[in-house]
């Protein structure tokens, strides 16, 4: 399976002279946490997150109104082609520690966005749970709770329950994989 079989092809994107308040707006009346950022040509130059807003523009106690959303964007991107296999979009979400990648073409314009829920929904289930995993563990780790655990790259002997992945590849049935699934995505990721 390829990335552009299960990647969201209808994707926003706002100019990068447009201000973190405008970008505020759209992302939260579309229940957006990622908004691409590209130039002129539809190249992406980065991303604007819910994150990003918190952190560099609140935390930091700029004006959204006249931050432009290039002054506290992600870059570089992070991203995959439309041909990259789905196994492989799990793997390079692990490594990075990020929930969503964005899909750009040869040309280099943007095509599309695939993100881990794309994962759950399509792909197979043992590289999706170790995907949602590492974002989990990602999440987690930013000092909110005091059982957080803190690692700089998550791999998979990190998590509680690596051996039951191992188990799980060896014998999983997908409805196996999708009760998993259904534990990460609700919140019962603690006993994993």
């Amino acid at each position: 399976m390829l990335c552009r079989e299960i990647m969201n092809h209808d994707v926003e994107w706002i100019p990068p002279g447009e201000t973190v308040a405008h970008a505020a707006k759209r992302m939260a009346s579309r229940n957006l946490g990622l908004l691409p950022i590209c130039g002129p040509d539809g190249k992406p130059m980065g991303v604007i997150t819910d994150r990003d807003i918190a952190l560099r523009v609140v935390g930091k106690d700029r004006l959204a109104a006249q931050t432009a959303v290039e002054d506290v964007m992600t870059a570089p991107v992070r991203s995959v082609g439309p041909d990259c296999p789905v196994d492989r979009v799990g793997e390079l979400m692990t490594k990075a520690g990020v929930s969503q990648l964005l899909v750009v073409g040869e040309d280099g314009h943007l095509e599309g966005l695939v993100s881990v829920a794309d994962l759950l929904v399509h792909a197979p289930g043992l590289n999706a749970l170790v995907a949602a995993r590492a974002v989990y563990a990602r999440e987690r780790s930013d000092g909110s709770r005091a059982e957080s655990h803190r690692t700089a790259n998550p791999y998979l002997e990190y998590f509680q329950g690596a051996r039951a992945l191992a188990a799980l590849a060896e014998s999983t049935a997908e409805s196996s994989a999708r009760l998993e699934t259904r534990r990460v995505v609700h919140g019962g990721a603690h006993d994993l």
